[in-house]
């Protein structure tokens, strides 16, 4: 073997070597590993070695001695048909800490707590923290504290803040300051000097102990003093409370007078040394104590209990439910009996266990600048990996605080509200917003906190059940089940106490929407019992509602009336929404009846509506329809609107996926053409897990950098729309976006790093949950993987899908040879035992083909034939031509080996047929096809 050809074999291993050196302190770190697989990089080997001459004048001459060296001991080997591969296994490093921290302190006022005061919650509260050294600000929201009245517009009465809590310190003349939250260990802290000692705060919100803790302390021994006081905001004529002091306990209680919702909290402070006073304007002080320690727990007399929903009197609603001091007594009482640190390791054990499930590393190091800085940079060009990956588990912190077992789910604030009339109400939208809130739940292995919205729906299913005969006796009263067997109707809004009927800005597909989030419970974790149990009566019941509600139409079984999410054409029939959302439900509904071996009487009817439901109509330009009535994409309603309703199919449902590509295709239209003009945090969080669904990283990665450019603020909230106005579904989605770039498996074929912008080129992922109940880690360098691991938690069939994989080395955690059966070179299927891992490594690489573009079609030609220009595409042997008639999902071959750029041909069927889509990709040297194609839309005139 030639040198030339030696060193373009092994471009690859020079490509690394200068990566990590280049990362000067990281490279010492480095464990470099020598693996000898057979037929590597064959495809890639080809068109290597210019670029390598080019890289070798990057370097300097020590890395270029320390290359070299490499490579000449390879060419030792040069006798042999192996390919040496250099690694560095990420998995042997701890997980990098990811941290919000600042220099300052938040202003104390609106706007510092949207922008800059710390988030933290455990479920039973959610807590804003400023961080403030003359006086210290805690805000507190508890999620059933609500008001009502009939207020409209952005501002209405609703959500109510619970407490003010002030900590004064008098530190004027402060040096060394700092506020941080740490995302490892989920909790915060400030420090800071005054007047050369040393004083330190510690905060975190504990699941297990329904307790807020704060330690404080200070250097010196006996130099600790401060004024506890909290206050209750918002008195008046719809608010009344009071504030008592008595020994170590401060006790704020009161009465919301809407619902009559009793609250009470209570703030326990324990102090080591010094003295301490409570007074009758119900604060506490410590006086030269060496450390103390505050304890806050909070509590309402709210149930999630159905009497809510189904009382209609406001004031009759909590009727009968016990006064709130008995539990926020116990609760105080159970942690007050703990000391610090066994409350801090019990918080930590919940909170890692959680959070420490998933590793997301692009290779960052810790920034030297705060995070407000980090944050004001990074829309001017200076991207930065550090915070795409803070953003990332940014979104998964937030979930842990608001989503946790027996409390109230996140509404469209999460878990936190300053305010006496929040943002709509801090209400329940089951029109995304609700949905977005779960969409990282179970993708990002935290499956125990949708428990929370499961709680919640039984709650209010039982006043939509009332509902959904309703709307039957109304809208198809010939299918009514005169005993009241007609399942349930999904809402629109809802807030703890109230979930209204029907509402012409979203149609009944939310109902199916909700049902959809209930079987990815089921699909990713593959628990059976929790299937008979908790999700196929809720499916089936829904599906009941949908057979019912559903009417003939032109031989269609079509919802009426219909409405697209919040487009103002409203009242219409069969919405794409409503019929794609009830087409996944009734699909979802047959499939787990059949794994559990049912046979309910309303099953066959479910069977013989599901092809009826016509859930995917393609419009003139391409597009997926939003709109039956559409013809073209800019018809109807608003083109650019926020809501991308008509492509739920292909996020986060699994309607449209790699086995309906001319579904896809449209897709693609669709989302092209509602552009990049959104400003709206969460519809752009929407459209990265839309894009990556479509293996496109880099629209995807482009509208993560517009989210964190635009909408992400000082303290990683997301800025709804520019006013600032906090909306929390833009922190969990983007979250979930994410994990659709790194690992999907919608067909039940588990694809990683199937949407993996350049800008990450090197990287890794532990944790990931796939369907079937399979957890994922993923490291790749130069956009390709070297290594996968996947460890099957419930058995069953593995489908895995990646370039070459069928090459590659397989083997489990125990290093014994895997079988397999593989699909071509490029997908492999393993009968897996539950528990094992199985280790994927000596990937080959490969080329990815590009696609041709610019497709055009003449009509001119004589006899029916349509001739076909395309611009070439720079990688091709040979082009293909397909076409999809009408709304078909998937292609029929035309023609293959194409070598020009131009196609003529006959249609024996061209005058029967009203609208097709044409398309021609782009095959390489090595047989591969190019993941797009260019599309054209044939009318018949």
């Amino acid at each position: 073997m030639k040198n030339e050809e030696m060193l373009a074999a092994y471009r690859g291993i020079y490509f690394q070597a200068f990566r990590h050196q280049s990362k000067g302190a990281r490279a010492a770190k480095t464990k470099w590993d020598f693996h000898f697989p057979s037929d590597k990089n064959k495809e890639i080997m080809k068109n290597n070695s210019n670029q390598l001459s080019k890289m070798v004048l990057m370097v300097s001459k020590k890395m270029k001695a320390n290359v070299l060296v490499i490579l000449l001991s390879c060419m030792i080997f040069s006798g042999c048909q192996n390919t040496l591969l250099l690694t560095s296994d990420k998995a042997d490093r701890p997980n990098k800490t990811l941290r919000l921290w600042y220099k300052e302190s938040a202003p104390n006022n609106n706007e510092g707590w949207i922008n800059r005061s710390i988030p933290m919650g455990n479920g039973y509260m959610g807590v804003n923290i400023f961080g403030g050294t003359e006086t210290e600000r805690i805000q507190i929201t508890e999620n059933s504290l609500y008001d009502w009245g009939e207020d409209r517009g952005l501002n209405r009465r609703g959500l109510n803040n619970f407490a003010e809590v002030y900590i004064d310190f008098d530190h004027p003349n402060t040096q060394n300051y700092k506020q941080e939250l740490n995302l490892n260990k989920g909790v915060s802290s400030v420090g800071y000097e005054q007047d050369s000692i040393k004083y330190s705060r510690d905060y975190f919100t504990s699941y297990p102990d329904k307790v807020m803790v704060i330690r404080l302390a200070a250097s010196e021994e006996g130099k600790l003093s401060f004024t506890l006081r909290p206050t209750i905001p918002y008195l008046g004529e719809g608010k009344s409370g009071s504030v008592s002091a008595s020994g170590d306990l401060i006790t704020l209680s009161g009465v919301m007078n809407y619902y009559e919702v009793k609250y009470e909290g209570q703030f326990k402070v324990i102090p080591e040394g010094g003295t301490m006073e409570a007074s009758n304007e119900g604060t506490i002080s410590v006086s030269d104590a060496n450390s103390a320690v505050i304890l806050i727990a909070v509590g309402t007399n709210y149930e999630l209990d159905p009497q809510v929903f189904l009382v209609d009197n406001p004031t009759g609603k909590l009727e009968g439910f016990p006064d709130p001091h008995q539990k926020v007594n116990a609760y105080m009482k159970n942690a007050a009996g703990k000391s610090y640190e066994e409350l801090l390791e019990r918080h930590q054990a919940d909170y890692q266990e959680l959070y420490g499930r998933v590793n997301f590393d692009l290779g960052a190091t810790e920034p030297t600048i705060p995070t407000n800085e980090l944050v004001d940079a990074y829309p001017n060009g200076a991207s930065s990996t550090y915070l795409e990956e803070l953003a990332f588990q940014f979104g998964r912190y937030m979930l842990i605080c608001s989503s946790r077992k027996g409390t109230l789910p996140p509404h469209l604030q999460g878990i936190w509200n300053v305010y006496e009339r929040p943002p709509w109400s801090s209400q329940y939208l089951h029109d995304t917003n609700l949905q977005m809130a779960y969409a990282p739940v179970f993708s990002t292995n935290l499956s125990e906190l949708f428990q929370s919205y499961l709680d919640y729906f039984s709650t209010f299913e039982p006043r939509q059940r009332l509902y959904a005969t309703e709307y039957i006796k109304q809208y198809n009263s010939s299918q009514l089940d005169p005993n009241g067997e007609n399942g349930w109707s999904g809402p629109f809004w809802s807030n703890p106490y109230n979930v209204p009927g029907k509402s012409p800005v979203a149609g009944f597909g939310t109902g199916s929407w909700i049902g959809l989030l209930f079987w990815d419970y089921y699909d990713f974790l593959r628990d059976e019992s929790l299937l008979a149990d908790e999700i196929y009566p809720v499916i089936y019941d829904q599906a009941n509602f949908v057979s019912r509600f559903v009417t003939n139409t032109n031989g269609f079984l079509l919802a009426n009336p219909s409405s697209s999410p919040e487009q103002k054409l409203r009242n219409t029939v069969g919405t794409t929404f409503d019929q794609q959302m009830f087409y996944e439900n009734h699909h979802n509904t047959l499939k787990a009846a059949e794994i559990l071996g049912r046979s309910d009487p309303r099953l066959p009817t479910f069977e013989s509506q599901l092809p009826l439901l016509d859930p995917i109509q393609v419009g003139k330009s391409g597009q997926i329809k939003e709109f039956r009535q559409e013809e073209y994409f800019d018809d109807i309603g608003d083109t650019l609107h926020r809501h991308t309703s008509m492509l739920l199919g292909l996020y986060p449902g699994q309607l449209i996926n790699d086995n309906t590509p001319a579904w896809l295709d449209a897709a693609r239209v669709s989302l092209i053409k509602r552009s990049h003009e959104t400003k709206i945090g969460w519809a752009r969080a929407e459209r990265i897990a839309m894009w990556a669904r479509l293996h496109n990283g880099e629209e995807a990665y482009l509208y993560y950098k517009e989210l964190l450019s635009e909408n992400y603020l000082h303290n990683l909230f997301n800025d709804h729309r520019g006013d600032p106005l906090f909306q929390a579904d833009a922190n969990y989605g983007s979250t979930a976006g994410l994990a659709e770039m790194l690992l999907q498996s919608q067909d039940y074929i588990l694809a990683p790093l199937t949407a993996l912008p350049e800008a990450w080129s090197e990287g890794s992922y532990s944790g990931l949950l796939a369907r079937g109940n399979f957890e994922v880690s993923a490291k790749w360098s130069v956009g390709m993987a070297e290594k996968l691991e996947i460890l099957s938690k419930s058995g069953g069939i593995l489908t895995l899908k990646y370039p070459n994989i069928a090459k590659a080395t397989i083997k489990t955690a125990k290093n014994q040879p895997v079988e397999f059966t593989a699909n071509g070179t490029d997908q492999i299927s393993i009968p897996t035992e539950m528990g094992q891992t199985y280790v994927f490594t000596s990937i080959p690489q490969y080329l990815a083909v590009n696609a041709p573009s610019k497709l055009t079609m003449d009509r001119s030609a004589e006899g029916g034939a349509i001739k076909l220009s395309w611009k070439a595409s720079p990688d091709a042997a040979s082009y293909t031509i397909y076409r999809a008639v009408g709304n078909a999902p998937d292609y029929e071959l035309l023609a293959s080996k194409i070598t020009e750029t131009n196609y003529e041909y006959i249609i024996p069927d061209l005058n029967r047929v009203s609208q097709m889509t044409l398309k021609v990709t782009a095959v390489g040297e090595n047989g591969r096809e190019s993941k797009e194609g260019a599309t054209v839309i044939w009318l018949m005139r």
